[in-house]
């Protein structure tokens, strides 16, 4: 006969109760050893605030009393006392009768003069050992400092009576004993004082221990001690550690009686809860049985109108489940259709490894390998052991060739979130790596092509640019990262042609192919000419995008430009030549005397002086002018050899100082910094040709104002002597300018030559200037070179060879400006 099983109350208990003792044992010897390491730490923290708290006591006794005899010492009747030797005797006895610093008993005090000898005292009985006698006077008489001593000899605290800031006395307070200083004041523990050599001074408890004996005397079993330094003394606290137990005793029964209290409580409730527990179940086992034996199948309530929560959630969870299970036998069906409709491959393990579900595909899979399903399960799950992920290789045994699948790996959990197995999913991707394969080919040969390619999706915003190759990197010199994104526009500029631009436009528009050829700029800024092929690309009969192979024309296309130009030069040079000397010679050189005539009858009428200076720095500019005027015409001179070059004395220092002055205007007006350095050896007049020197120095100064937009110019003159006497004047220009690329500099001296066609765009200039000046150079026996980076300014450098000469041959000239000049000054620098 089966045995009946027991009740739910009897098994409560009995599971409960052994784990109920255990609880108990741990809890109250958890708390049982807290409450000792409390107390016990209670103790060590009470023993230190007594040892700081006798700390503190003979800090301030000590700091105290000599402060209060600091001021005594201040008093100006112990001051008169030192010197008043006649009437001091009439009020220094009351006056020390009524001091009373401490609550000792015992108090000495005395008032010493400077040469050690009582004056005054109060109890003084003392007997000083020398030691410490020599050393409160060496300190206090001597040093005009306090001085403290705390000793088995007893406590000493001196300052010093000071007239005119040195010690004229001292007032000195001894106690016989530390032990009479500090029994008034209360204590925690019992406390000692000892001195170096284990001397009590201090005791607390002198029944313990008594003063004036040696602490190695002690038996110190049964007590906690706690120590503390202070100065030459040791301050120790003394506890019985019979306290500590008793404490901890007390505070054990205290705790036993309130978990015991706590036993009988959680029984009770334990007893009351499964009493509770087992009514409840009875009542939901009676519920269920009915509504599954009943037709009807609505809720039945036993005993009770009033159901507990619990009981209805369990309801209503059976409800729930019947609905459920039968819902699951609807959907097991569609679950297994929608296993066998994915495209990938699904294997279901559980935690032995062994299949639970696994889906069409995958069988298929594995009937196409070699092994069994097993076997080729297994090697899957090595290679994903440390893994999530992962390619394998397999072969296949139909087609003979190797399949890439790519498995994923997922632990299989329940409701509870306990992983129960492991989802292995394989995606065939064998197709994909063959396409992968071929686009990367067809990448290759398009990226090492020699042609430019560049391709562009017409379909999205603003076409932008999909793919260039290497060749386009080379040839516009962006890079892909600069490029991919962008429209083709970015490479045009106001020089393009927007005839081209509009055809290109049409054409994509009907989706045309189209060639044409425009002017395209690089990332330099540089131009070239694009012979461009656009042939668009469709996918699924639409067009989608557009594919470009460029070519650089350029140098085809100047060499037709260079053709054409010769050409038209051939035919118009004779004609230009000689209209281009008629016609400067007449029409510039006109206005240009009519402004110096105008000058001319201002400088007759009354200026200023100021006036008179800017007038005449009006008319050197006008001279200037003229030079330069000249200087073209004397191109055809130079070119025919017929340009002859003067000697005549003249100031070369008044030379420079006038260019200064002139292009200062200039440079302040663009916001430049123009420095001067002269270091002319005291050869300030000089024979040569004045005309020449100002028009080389003016065009490579016009040139510098011109081509600076920020920073200075400096123009460094010197003049060197010659073993022959005769002089070498080296003059540079530097300037923070726009620079001269390295492949330009070789032409910049040529005749109509500039850096390229951007700087006479922006700049303007004929580009006679430098090469009218090297010429010069050489006529006047010397030379003229470059240094430039570009982007950091450039350096020109000139030489020419001159004539020592008399300053009595000069013209005097009169300086408006009113301003002494230092001829020939070496190292002078002037900067506006």
């Amino acid at each position: 006969m089966m045995q009946q099983p027991p009740r739910l109350r009897s098994l409560l208990l009995s599971s409960m109760l052994p784990r109920l003792v255990l609880l108990v044992a741990v809890l109250s010897i958890i708390l049982f050893a807290l409450s000792f390491h409390f107390i016990v730490k209670q103790t060590d923290q009470l023993q230190q605030q007594s040892v700081d708290g006798l700390e503190q006591d003979i800090n301030y006794i000590v700091s105290d009393t000599t402060r209060q005899l600091a001021d005594l010492a201040a008093n100006d009747i112990i001051i008169n006392s030192l010197v008043d030797f006649e009437q001091r005797d009439n009020y220094l006895p009351m006056f020390f009768r009524s001091l009373n610093l401490t609550q000792a008993k015992s108090v000495e005090f005395a008032l010493f003069d400077f040469a050690g000898n009582r004056v005054i005292d109060k109890n003084w009985n003392a007997v000083i050992p020398e030691s410490l006698n020599s050393a409160w006077r060496q300190q206090t008489l001597g040093s005009s400092n306090a001085y403290s001593s705390v000793s088995k000899n007893g406590v000493l605290i001196s300052v010093p009576v000071l007239l005119r800031g040195v010690a004229e006395g001292a007032l000195v307070m001894y106690v016989d004993s530390l032990q009479s200083l500090l029994a008034p004041y209360p204590r925690l523990t019992n406390q000692l004082v000892t001195d170096s050599s284990g001397h009590v001074l201090f005791s607390s408890e002198p029944s313990l221990i008594a003063p004036n004996s040696g602490f190695s005397d002690f038996d110190d079993s049964g007590y906690a001690i706690k120590k503390a330094d202070w100065q030459n003394l040791t301050l120790y606290s003394v506890k019985p550690t019979i306290t500590a137990y008793r404490e901890a005793a007390w505070t054990g029964i205290v705790l036993l009686a309130m978990i015991v209290g706590f036993v009988f409580i959680i029984l009770h409730m334990v007893s009351m809860t499964g009493t509770l527990a087992e009514r409840t179940l009875s009542t939901l086992y009676n519920d269920i049985k009915n509504r599954l034996n009943s037709d009807d199948k609505t809720s039945l309530r036993l005993d009770s109108d009033v159901e507990a929560q619990e009981l209805a959630d369990i309801r209503e969870a059976f409800d729930k489940l019947i609905w459920d299970l039968t819902e699951v036998s609807l959907s097991n069906e569609q679950f297994s259709n929608v296993l066998e409709s994915m495209g990938d491959m699904l294997v279901v393990v559980d935690q032995d490894k062994q299949i639970l579900l696994s889906n069409k595909r995958f069988d298929d899979f594995c009937h196409d390998q070699y092994g069994e399903k097993n076997g080729i399960l297994k090697f899957i799950m090595q290679k994903l052991a440390s893994s999530q992920s992962n390619e394998l290789t397999h072969f296949s045994v139909s087609t003979g060739q190797e399949r890439f699948v790519h498995w994923t790996k997922t632990s299989l959990a329940d409701a509870n979130g306990n992983i129960r197995g492991d989802i292995y999913v394989g995606s065939d991707e064998t197709e994909q790596r063959s396409l992968e394969s071929h686009v990367k080919v067809l990448t290759h040969a398009m990226d090492e092509a020699t042609v430019s390619i560049i391709i562009s999706d017409i379909k999205r915003v603003g076409q932008p640019i999909i793919y260039v190759n290497s060749a386009f990197e080379e040839l516009t010199g962006y890079s892909r990262e600069e490029i991919i994104g962008h429209n083709c526009r970015s490479m045009q500029g106001d020089e393009t042609s927007k005839q081209t631009v509009d055809q290109i436009r049409k054409a994509i528009a009907v989706r045309e192919p189209i060639e044409t050829t425009l002017l395209n700029y690089k990332k330099d800024g540089s131009a070239f000419y694009n012979r461009l092929n656009l042939t668009p690309v469709k996918i699924n009969g639409e067009v989608t995008h557009y594919i470009g192979f460029q070519q650089d024309v350029t140098q085809q296309r100047q060499t037709e430009q260079y053709l054409q130009d010769a050409r038209e030069k051939a035919e118009e040079s004779a004609r230009l030549k000689s209209s281009f000397l008629a016609s400067m010679s007449h029409e510039i050189r006109t206005p240009i005397h009519g402004i110096s005539g105008v000058l001319q009858l201002m400088a007759s009428s009354e200026l200023t002086e100021e006036q008179k200076h800017y007038l005449s720095l009006a008319k050197f500019s006008i001279q200037g002018l003229l030079h330069i005027v000249n200087d073209i015409l004397d191109f055809s001179k130079i070119e025919a050899g017929q340009l002859q070059i003067e000697e005549n004395p003249f100031d070369i220092l008044e030379s420079l100082e006038n260019l200064q002055s002139q292009y200062a205007i200039m440079c302040q007006e663009k916001g430049l910094a123009l420095y001067f350095h002269f270091d002319l050896q005291g050869f300030h007049v000089v024979q040569g040709d004045d005309v020449r020197f100002r028009q080389i120095l003016s065009n490579l100064l016009g040139n510098a104002v011109k081509f600076t937009d920020s920073g200075c110019i400096e123009v460094t003159t010197s003049i060197q002597q010659n073993a022959d006497n005769s002089l070498k004047l080296l003059c540079s220009v530097k300037d923070t300018g726009i620079g001269i690329a390295q492949d330009k500099q070789s032409t910049i001296f040529d005749v109509f030559t500039q850096e390229d066609l951007s700087t006479t765009r922006k700049f303007g200039g004929t580009g006679l200037g430098l090469s009218i000046s090297k010429q010069l150079c050489e006529l006047m026996g010397g030379d003229i070179k470059l240094e430039s980076v570009k982007g950091h300014g450039s350096t020109f450098s000139f030489t020419i060879m001159l004539e020592q000469a008399d300053e009595a041959l000069l013209k005097p000239v009169h300086h408006s400006s009113g301003v002494k000049r230092e001829k020939g000054k070496k190292g002078k620098n002037v900067k506006y």
